[in-house]
């Protein structure tokens, strides 16, 4: 038997997160440029300060490969967020979706990125190489942006 990566208590607190994101998901579609339920829910859990690991939970829930869908929208989401993490958290973050096949969750990291505006992600943008062209170009895009 493996070790549980959280506590049961943790666990529920993140089921209970993730259903409420669904649940939000579901009930209105994210939309660009318009505010969504899930930003006021992921903000309440952040500064909540309940489970020290809402940053590993929601990272968990962006890089969810088997959830493209909803992995894609929490990041959107998360790009969102001001002051979310550490710098090297969201570099980290959004290499490690870049790294995912699912072109719709390497799509919203760099949508991220770029929300973010944060000039320390520009290496990892740099050393990506994307083989759809429209995701290259907008790649691109947001390093030209981030470098002004």
């Amino acid at each position: 038997m493996t070790p549980a990566k959280y506590g049961q208590d943790e666990e529920r607190k993140q089921a209970r997160l993730a259903n409420k994101l669904h649940a939000a998901f579901e009930a209105d579609p994210l939309e660009d440029g318009m505010h969504h339920k899930a930003e006021d829910i992921i903000k309440q859990a952040l500064q909540s300060g309940e489970d020290p690991r809402i940053l590993e939970c929601l990272r968990d829930f962006s890089l969810d490969a088997e959830q493209p869908v909803f992995a894609a929208s929490i990041l959107r989401c998360l790009g969102r967020q001001e002051h979310l993490g550490t710098s090297s958290w969201r570099s980290a973050l959004v290499r490690d979706a870049l790294a995912l096949d699912d072109v719709e969750i390497r799509d919203a990291a760099v949508q991220a990125a770029e929300l973010w505006g944060d000039q320390d992600i520009l290496p990892v943008l740099k050393s990506h190489s994307e083989p759809e062209s429209w995701l290259r170009d907008y790649i691109c895009e947001v390093i030209d942006d981030l470098e002004e």
